[in-house]
């Protein structure tokens, strides 16, 4: 089981790289990775990325984004797990690859300094892809993170958390190691919580339960406890602990016995006010609405699936059953087309694409390279240590430039407009795409409907007529 987490990086994404990709910490440096970039230089391409999107795209500032540089990632492998560095490494690559699906540049480096063996992600916060901010979600990223990472580690054969509650924050190694060992305090509070709940007649002798099982109690905006002379530092709150550990799911919980007493004496009183030839009446529930809703919602969705099969059938023009099978067979061809040649033009606007960030960043710290040159000798060293940064960025880009063959007298708007009208040319199509693959879908769909409209057994011609007649 992997203990994961992210975090923002504002300020500095330079001693953050400085420090994943410690030598001491990453078996001088042959567990540190890049994609689509080089960690040596990941600082300088994190942000050229960021200034060629402003280019495209406009200014993130104006949308509160801009003060987010990168995130890092930590995906923390539990020391009884028999995992090697190198297949950590692997591991974490994985994991990151299905999380940015290919659009963030990032650097991986796997730690070997502590106990238990860890890997450190941080990719840029912009897509080099398509130039959009990664955004996260409370909860809801930091699922998705041990979701995909506990996937990962249950198909190498490590440990995870059975049925782990996803909204929660991954537990950390100490209390990883004290479930193993059936002590976790959280486990604790959770059992001493639930018998206190059973013997409790209302919510104080609840609590009177927990203080003689040495829980204490700390009630504020929000319910928190913690076990007494356990070493447990800081009160837990409850819904740390669980969903049904909260105190309106604990007050619900306590009152739950009583809401079946009454619903017992209600239904006995039913059975008693009936008349002996009278039919039982039924006690209604929001069970029984619930159900009855559902019922009627899923008649409603059979219908508009029905609809929607018949449009598809007129729109085809599907006269018999071979034309379902036609009309996919083409339109699969049409969508391969599109697909090469998206495949085509995205690998030729990446190319305009790293030209561009390139010039842009040479002929943005051009006019510091030249000044660096005009200044007097004793003058230099100072002024190349004020514009370290500048420079460095500079002679990255001239590098990358020669690299690729591109002249550092080609205009960077002439190239930017390149790469507007080959995104252009891309998402319209992704468009044609998307209308395609919802056709097949739809013929698919209908196809189904029809077969098992057709596989259905015939109804007797005497059964029909006599519930037809019935129906009158």
């Amino acid at each position: 089981m992997a203990y994961t987490r992210i975090h923002a990086i504002k300020t500095t994404l330079n001693k953050a790289l400085d420090y994943i990709e410690n030598p001491a910490k990453t078996q001088e440096q042959l567990l540190v990775s890049g994609y689509n970039v080089d960690p040596i230089s990941a600082s300088v391409e994190y942000r050229m990325t960021a200034a060629l999107a402003r280019e495209i795209k406009g200014d993130y500032a104006k949308t509160g984004g801009a003060d987010i540089l990168a995130f890092h990632m930590i995906q923390s492998f539990s020391p009884y797990d028999k995992i090697t560095p190198e297949q950590a490494h692997e591991l974490g690559k994985k994991w990151a690859d299905e999380i940015l699906q290919g659009k963030h540049e990032y650097v991986i480096s796997t730690h070997v300094d502590k106990g238990h063996i860890h890997n450190h992600i941080i990719f840029n916060s912009v897509s080099f892809y398509d130039y959009k901010k990664y955004e996260t979600k409370p909860y809801k990223t930091a699922a998705l993170l041990r979701k995909v990472s506990d996937r990962l580690c249950e198909e190498q054969g490590l440990s995870i958390i059975q049925n782990p509650n996803l909204k929660q924050k991954s537990p950390t190694h100490y209390e990883w190691e004290q479930h193993r060992a059936g002590t976790s305090w959280k486990a604790q509070i959770k059992e001493n919580i639930d018998k206190a709940i059973e013997a409790a007649t209302d919510y104080d002798s609840f609590k009177e339960n927990l203080r003689k099982a040495n829980v204490e109690i700390k009630e504020g905006k929000r319910i928190s406890f913690k076990i007494a002379g356990s070493g447990q530092e800081r009160y837990c709150r409850g819904d740390r602990i669980g969903e049904e550990y909260t105190r309106e799911k604990i007050v619900a919980r306590l009152a739950a016995p009583k809401v079946r007493e009454l619903q017992k004496e209600e239904e006995t009183k039913h059975r008693g006010e009936k008349n002996a030839d009278s039919a039982p009446q039924p006690v209604f529930s929001s069970y029984d609405k619930k159900v009855e809703w559902e019922a009627q919602r899923t008649t409603l969705a059979a219908t508009k699936e029905l609809a929607a099969a018949l449009m598809t059938i007129r729109q085809e023009n599907i006269q018999q059953e071979n034309d379902f099978e036609i009309r996919i067979s083409g339109l699969s061809e049409k969508a391969a087309g599109v697909r090469s040649t998206m495949t085509e033009l995205s690998g030729k606007n990446q190319q305009y694409k790293n030209a561009a960030k390139y010039l842009i960043a040479f002929n943005q710290y051009l006019p510091i390279k030249q000044e660096l040159e005009k200044q007097l000798p004793f003058r230099k060293a100072k002024y190349a240590r004020l514009h370290e940064g500048e420079l460095a960025a500079f002679d990255h880009a001239a590098a990358q430039l020669e690299k690729l063959g591109v002249n550092t007298n080609v205009d960077p708007e002439k190239v930017l407009t390149l790469v507007k009208e080959q995104d252009g040319k891309v998402s319209e199509l992704s468009a044609a795409l998307k209308e395609t693959t919802a056709k097949i879908d739809a013929l698919r769909q209908a196809q189904r409907i029809v077969k098992e409209i057709y596989q259905q057994p015939k109804e007797p011609q005497e059964k029909r007529k006599e519930r037809e007649n019935q129906e009158l």
